[in-house]
């Protein structure tokens, strides 16, 4: 018998109850519909198979309904059984693989964990490109370190030849004396030593000074020729303004002084009591000199009577001491080698109780400073020029 004569086939009932089924089964339809095109576009779902379930069972569920409206006219309850029992199998699968699933359905994060772990992974993104960023600039830093490195380096050894060429070509002056070496071995040996120490004094005096590379004139002076004399404060004498020398300048006012000094000691006792020895300097301005100004050095050597040493005695009073004359390799030293590395002009005098020797040079001949120094120099100002700007 159709179900429509439970309802008396009341024409209002009917179209109620059919038409509510139509309904239910066209939303059954729709919903599976919508969940297999999800699972189709998002291949990484991890719970498909649940998916796939719930989509049977709503199927299912829509087809029971379509039956309903087809029993009203037509009595095929057998069918309608069979569809209503794989429902119910299906309907029983979906709620035992749901309950299965609700510690890792559980465990699917929220909307505000994901918004969380967003503005986490931000904070951390945001360090990391900081950190990149102070990376580069260290790396750059680091690498314009070494290039000013690897220059100060090659400044240094190109420096380093230039002063060896240098030392090699005074030494090279300084062993080849006007007098045969067999003649006097001794003598030569000796102020060889002499002249290669007075070397070696003079870059001690400009290298103690880190922070300039440079030294005073007077302490050049003063430290190579002081040790020769017992009484140097009443023997020796220096004036002249305030003048650094570096390390090339330093070596070549050396070995004057120390050229000079040897030969003043070489006189007798009496000689040297009555000597005195005035070193001044002065600087001159020179227009027609391309370089600028220049430095007038002066080595003076005066004896007194011997009434003047000697106040109480009777004796008759005698003129002062005659110097000593340059020997030929001093000379040529004095008055050319030194000189013309200096570029400057070099000449002597001696009279009668006095010895002159006067040096004019440039002053950057001697103030020069080498290019490795003045890097080093540069890039110490530089550093402490940005440190207050760092600090601000």
């Amino acid at each position: 018998m159709p179900h429509g004569m439970c309802l008396l086939w009341e024409p209002w009932l009917v179209l109620l109850w059919a038409g509510s089924d139509l309904m239910i089964f066209v939303a059954y339809m729709a919903i599976p519909l919508a969940l297999i095109t999800v699972l189709r576009r998002r291949g990484d779902f991890r719970h498909r198979a649940l998916v796939a379930l719930f989509a049977s069972f709503i199927l299912l569920c829509g087809v029971t309904h379509l039956m309903g409206i087809v029993t009203l006219w037509y009595p095929i309850y057998p069918l309608t059984a069979a569809l209503k029992l794989a429902t119910g199998i299906v309907s029983l699968a979906t709620a035992f693989v749901l309950f299965r699933l609700i510690p890792v359905l559980l465990r699917i994060p929220t909307p505000d964990t994901h918004d969380e772990v967003i503005g986490q992974l931000e904070v951390t993104l945001a360090d990391l490109s900081r950190s990149r960023d102070e990376l580069e600039n260290r790396v750059r830093q680091r690498t314009e370190e070494l290039k000013d490195a690897n220059t100060r380096l090659a400044l240094t050894a190109r420096d380093a030849v230039q002063r060896s060429r240098n030392l090699i070509q005074v030494v090279s002056s300084l062993t080849r004396p006007g007098v045969e070496i067999s003649q006097y071995p001794e003598r030569f040996l000796r102020e060889l030593r002499g002249r290669i120490n007075a070397l070696a004094i003079a870059t001690s005096t400009v290298m103690e000074q880190d922070d300039t590379a440079r030294a005073s004139l007077e302490r050049v002076i003063r430290r190579q020729i002081e040790p020769l004399f017992n009484a140097p404060a009443q023997q020796l004498s220096t004036d002249g303004p305030v003048v650094e020398v570096g390390a090339q300048g330093a070596q070549q006012l050396s070995l004057i002084a120390w050229e000079l000094a040897s030969r003043f000691v070489q006189i007798g006792r009496a000689e040297q009591a009555r000597g005195h020895i005035a070193v001044t300097w002065t600087i001159e301005s020179s227009d027609a000199d391309e370089n600028g100004s220049n430095l007038a050095l002066e080595w003076r050597e005066s004896f007194k009577s011997s009434l003047d040493t000697d106040h109480d005695s009777g004796a008759e009073q005698t003129p002062g001491g005659t110097p000593l004359p340059l020997d030929e390799f001093s000379e040529t030293l004095l008055t050319r080698i030194i000189p013309r590395l200096l570029d400057g002009k070099g000449r002597f005098e001696i009279a009668p109780a006095l010895f002159l020797y006067r040096l004019t040079c440039p002053m950057n001949a001697i103030t020069a400073r080498s290019a490795a120094i003045e890097a080093e120099i540069d890039e110490r100002g530089s550093r402490a020029t940005d440190i207050p700007t760092e600090a601000a």
